[in-house]
């Protein structure tokens, strides 16, 4: 057995939470009725009481009181509303289970992800981009690849850590101690979940939005929301000191796909995002939150 299928076979890695299997499976008929996917999200309890949070949240600035899932639908839209089904559910179930495995570290892992997410959402705002949610979620599970080689064995982790404090990157370090990096890890877990592509390349691809196969505006979109958040002092141990962002491959990517960013001023644009970025612990309240 290799090394990724043992990480991805742990009991927390092997399958996905229910409602997110029922709705995956619900989405590859082009005919979805939504009724039935509000019936399969709303048999969680739990769940939709963390949905509704984050629909009424100003993440989205409704304009009126959402009180059902099918409501929801129809405001937010059908593909924003089951990637933040998939964004939400995933991101609980690790963020509950993961607590007392190296407290430390996944405090910082959570935070990270969810400054992450949250950024790349203001970034496509700013830039006027829609991309249905994928860059927020995509931002949320960037790093679902760290998270599975620190729960699968957080001594190792540790390792990484201390080779990235001493100069290595996050990949250099995760080759040496694990034999694999996050981004391999990361893609085999998107395909076993059967992810949709979007997600699935942002977690594969992250660290270099050139290399992926499609999608690579999007992918740029959260790997600059990654950087940002490296530099924000929200990061979970890339190695990054410093950040030219005018310079940056991740950003010469996204200018290759909208040329107007090309004269933007840099500095201020980064200056009002981190302003957005002090939002982040917002979301992870609701996340975090008992539905009691």
């Amino acid at each position: 057995m290799s090394i990724i299928e043992s990480l991805i076979e742990t009991q927390e890695f092997a399958t996905l939470p229910p409602v997110v299997s029922k709705v995956l499976a619900l989405l590859e008929d082009d005919n979805i009725d939504i009724r039935n996917l509000s019936k399969v999200i709303e048999a969680d309890a739990s769940l939709t009481l963390k949905l509704l949070r984050v629909a009424n949240s100003p993440l989205y600035a409704t304009r009126t009181e959402i009180n059902t899932i099918h409501q929801a639908i129809i405001t937010l839209g059908l593909n924003r509303l089951t990637n933040i089904v998939l964004g939400v559910s995933i991101f609980s179930k690790f963020l509950l289970s993961s607590q007392k495995i190296a407290a430390g570290l996944m405090e910082k892992f959570w935070w990270h992800a969810s400054c992450t997410g949250m950024v790349a959402k203001s970034l496509s705002t700013k830039i006027n981009k829609s991309y249905k949610e994928n860059e927020f979620i995509g931002g949320l599970l960037h790093d679902i690849g760290k998270l599975a080689m620190l729960q699968y064995d957080a001594k190792k982790y540790y390792q990484v850590v201390d080779k990235v404090t001493q100069g290595a990157t996050d990949i250099e370090a995760e080759i040496e101690i694990y034999g694999v990096n996050h981004m391999q890890v990361g893609g085999e877990i998107a395909k076993l979940w059967r992810l949709p592509h979007e997600l699935t390349t942002i977690i594969a691809y992250h660290t270099n939005p050139f290399e992926a196969p499609n999608y690579q505006e999007l992918v740029s979109v959260v790997r600059i929301a990654d950087l940002l958040c490296e530099v924000w002092d929200a990061g979970f141990y890339e190695g990054i000191q410093s950040l030219k962002l005018e310079n940056h491959p991740a950003w010469l990517c996204l200018t290759n796909y909208l040329p107007e960013l090309k004269t933007l001023d840099v500095e201020m644009f980064t200056f009002e995002l981190e302003q957005d970025f002090r939002k982040s612990s917002d979301f992870l309240s609701i996340i975090a939150k008992e539905s009691a």
